[in-house]
């Protein structure tokens, strides 16, 4: 499937060919650049793009704000605005023109692409929204033209609250004869959920004389119920004596569709702007907290070298910085909640792994607790993470023993093969998932417990979401945030007092994927080994890394971006011996800085660090790789391990 045509609107020449090359390098088709909106609504006439990169302030008469408002009323074309500063007084302008999205100059090239995606599928959905009101303006429409035509049913009642008369399109509709439709018979035909409203509606309206209007669901003559919209009022003889009721109804059914189905979209809508906000905040956390708290531990790691080993000053640091490593591991989580982290990824035996994990699972359980296994023979591969799977299956048994823990009950566990026609789509998640592979395999966990409320099952799967007096409320967060990686999705059915069951499709596959590069296991590194490059945006984090190495003894460069780092290596490309380089960083990120070192020098070893999972960090086609991925927090033990690797290889 071929990616979107953006159209570049920005009078910076040099930043406009910069966004062309990263769309281009993204797999977009580019319009432009354009230096001013009024060039812009003129190639837009002809709707040659799918979205407008613009910036607010432009060249020319016309501003981006007024010229993205007249993209929006006369061509329909999202808006994302560029800007150079976060507390711009024009962003307050700039709602008018209805954009789609802000970034803020310059434009990190995953917040740049994240940000167009959202946006092109947020007018997706405004598109399908606009559609789908038309047809409930059509099927409203259509209503005038049927009671115009007299294609209503229609009866009446005499004082005694007994019907006495059906049209003959009522009869028509149902199949039935007059006889069997008069008096009280016609409820006969009322959906058996809807009865009791209907009685209460029309018997309180009749005791009062007022009129009313109901909606309930009437079996047609195919046996089909539909919605019907009935209004009934009091009649009176030619003397003013009241002498029963007259009603008319109408077949609402698709009315009713197009309501669930707009209903439905708004829905998608709202947790597509959760999970894009909750992405955002999620990468903040991996970045900024990841990097404070590498700062603390490294800085308390050198205070315990310096110290007595048996102090007590020592015991009390050694907490702090296991402490910090807890607090570092739960950015972590965040992050796998949004399925954004992988790992490395093998051929798994769906069923092998559950049963590999059956022993911890019996062990956790009560004696009350029965626990059935449904599981198949060799054969149902899956390309997966092992531990992340055993955590789905962990946390799913967990979430179902808690469930039923009240009362005796039954926890059983299957694992099948299923066809994508197999998955349903109701309560499936992620909402926008669809089905790519041509076979899935299904792990299933099935309880008897005390069930979920249909209010409670959209927030589920949300970070910190419990109903548990004592749950943390990331089980199944973490379960959806795997699930979401591995290309898969989950399902649930419940009622209320009757259990739950919940189903994970995951893709099968044959293939055995690499292993990504790993740190476990280096040698130390040289003492005195050289000069390094030392590269970070943070200043406490440069401090920390450059007092570590030079208690490694190692000489250090240091380089607040990528910019400055490549004016320091020119000066002495042959006196550094390897980079210590962050990912995240303004003006030249890791992987540019990388690329521009490797240009000079191609034989330089590079560490590349970053609070984000190696597998996102490692995605995607590069020019040029690290020798070693060092994931931030990182302790001394670590860091010394990825520069002995790196100046190996």
């Amino acid at each position: 499937m071929s990616k979107a045509t953006i159209l570049i609107v920005e009078d910076d020449a040099i930043l406009a060919l910069d966004l062309q090359r990263t769309l281009l390098r993204l797999d977009y088709t580019v319009a432009g650049p354009l230096a001013s909106g009024e060039e812009a609504l003129a190639l837009l006439s002809g709707k040659p793009a799918d979205l407008v990169l613009m910036d607010i302030e432009l060249a020319g008469a016309m501003n981006g704000i007024a010229a993205a408002e007249m993209i929006h009323r006369n061509v329909g074309i999202p808006v994302v605005f560029l800007t150079g500063f976060s507390q711009d007084p024009l962003l307050e302008q700039a709602k008018i023109a209805a954009p789609y999205g802000y970034l803020i100059k310059p434009v990190p090239e995953r917040e740049l692409s994240a940000t167009l995606e959202m946006a092109l599928h947020r007018h997706m959905l405004d598109r399908r929204l606009k559609e789908t009101m038309a047809e409930l303006r059509e099927s409203e429409q259509n209503y005038k033209t049927l009671t115009e035509s007299g294609q209503i049913l229609i009866w009446t009642s005499g004082e005694d609250k007994l019907c006495d008369y059906f049209n003959k399109i009522w009869l028509e509709f149902t199949g039935r004869t007059l006889q069997q439709e008069l008096g009280n018979g016609w409820r006969e035909n009322v959906h058996a959920d809807d009865r009791q409203g209907c009685l209460d509606s029309s018997i309180g309206a009749f005791e009062k004389r007022e009129k009313f209007s109901m909606e309930y669901r009437l079996r047609r003559h195919d046996g089909q119920y539909r919605w019907i919209l009935e209004e009934g009022g009091p009649r009176y003889n030619s003397r003013g004596h009241f002498i029963g009721y007259i009603g008319h109804c109408l077949d609402i059914t698709e009315r009713k569709e197009a309501e669930k189905k707009n209903a439905k979209l708004e829905a998608d809508n709202r947790q597509l702007q959760k999970a894009e906000s909750l992405g955002r905040m999620a990468g903040a956390i991996a970045h900024h907290f990841n990097n404070k708290l590498g700062a603390v531990i490294g800085n308390l790691e050198m205070a315990i070298d310096d110290l007595a080993g048996d102090s007590e000053t020592v015991k009390i640091l050694t907490n702090a910085i296991q402490a910090a490593h807890m607090a570092a591991e739960v950015s972590g989580l965040m992050l796998t909640c949004l399925g954004q982290t992988v790992g490395t990824q093998t051929a798994l035996d769906l069923a092998e792994t559950c049963r590999q994990s059956l022993p911890l699972l019996q062990a956790t359980s009560t004696h009350n607790l029965s626990i059935k296994v449904n599981l198949p023979g060799p054969g149902l591969m899956i390309q997966a993470n092992v531990s992340q799977i055993q955590q789905v299956l962990t946390n799913l048994f967990t979430n179902a023993r808690e469930a039923t823990e009240q009362n005796q009950g039954d926890i059983e566990l299957i694992v099948k093969a299923v066809s994508p026609t197999d998955i349903p789509g109701a309560w499936r998640y992620p909402i926008d998932w669809r089905p790519a592979a041509t076979n899935y395999g299904c792990l299933e966990v099935r309880d008897t417990g005390c069930g979920i409320a249909e209010i409670d099952v959209d927030t589920l799967f949300d970070p910190f979401f419990s109903r548990k007096p004592n749950g943390r409320g990331l089980g199944l967060s973490v379960v959806l945030g795997i699930v979401k990686a591995h290309g898969g999705a989950v399902t649930v059915a419940s009622e209320v007092g009757r259990g739950s069951t919940f189903r994970v499709f995951l893709p099968v596959s044959p293939g055995v994927v690499p292993g990504l590069l790993d740190i476990a296991t280096e040698p130390s590194a040289r003492e005195n080994g050289g000069t390094v490059l030392l590269i970070d945006d943070e200043e406490m984090i440069r401090e920390m890394a450059a007092a570590m190495l030079m208690r490694m003894g190692f000489k250090v460069l240091m380089a607040k971006d990528g910019i400055e780092a490549l004016q320091i290596f020119k000066k002495n490309p042959h006196e550094v011996g390897i980079v210590l380089s962050d990912l995240g960083m303004p003006r030249m990120d890791g992987w540019e800085t990388l690329l521009a070192l490797r240009k000079i020098r191609p034989d330089i070893p590079v560490v590349l660090a970053s609070g984000h999972d190696e597998s996102k960090v490692l995605v995607g086609d590069h020019p040029e790789l690290p020798q070693v991925f060092l994931h931030k927090p990182y302790k001394k033990a670590e860091l010394r391990a990825a520069l002995a690797k790196a100046m190996a290889s």
